[in-house]
């Protein structure tokens, strides 16, 4: 069976929004390698930065010890690298990160996997990142036999709730008050 979380996922994209094309081989997802010290730095600067758009102070222990702990509790974290023609390809870019958990579902007497953390760095945003994250997501949990994606969302984040919403998920439109946490679900089947 191939690897779900190879670079070969998607066709290029056309925003309809903005009529801008993303050609998906020029980002590269694939799954966190937590033996590879460069690995590790990186999911540390992508946690430091999804904390800081967060507003959410990470303590020094916090910050030395996240990879790890991911590493051992984390069902998986997938990477999106930027292999675009200005990169190294030596060294490319992390600019995404998604930690998945894999969950219970006591009415499906199942598993599921529930996205911890979505993030792509403020740069990269707008090119279906996001999108192919939680495609690549999806697949990697069908072939780990589980019946579906869950995830909270912040009411107030109008861009996350959106792209999860047209993916699939259960996530309602609207106005919702201040400080809500949305939950939703998408089915795999």
């Amino acid at each position: 069976m191939p690897d779900p979380t190879s670079a070969d996922h998607g066709d290029p994209i056309t925003d309809p929004a903005s009529g801008e094309f993303h050609d998906p081989e020029t980002i590269r997802i694939r799954r966190a390698d937590f033996d590879d010290s460069r690995d590790v730095a990186t999911v540390r600067r992508l946690v430091q930065g999804f904390a800081d758009v967060s507003k959410v102070t990470l303590s020094p222990s916090v910050q030395d010890t996240v990879a790890p702990f991911l590493g051992r509790r984390a069902a998986f974290v997938l990477l999106a690298e930027d292999l675009g023609p200005e990169r190294d390809p030596k060294k490319p870019e992390a600019v995404a990160m998604l930690i998945a958990q894999r969950i219970l579902s006591s009415f499906q007497a199942g598993e599921r996997i529930n996205i911890h953390d979505l993030y792509v760095i403020p740069e990269a945003q707008g090119r279906g990142i996001g999108r192919r994250m939680l495609s690549v997501c999806a697949d990697h949990a069908r072939a780990l036999g589980c019946s579906d994606l869950t995830l909270e969302v912040a009411g107030d984040n109008a861009p996350a709730r959106s792209l999860y919403r047209t993916f699939g998920f259960d996530i309602p439109e609207g106005d919702v008050p201040n400080g809500s946490v949305l939950y939703g679900k998408c089915s795999l089947s």
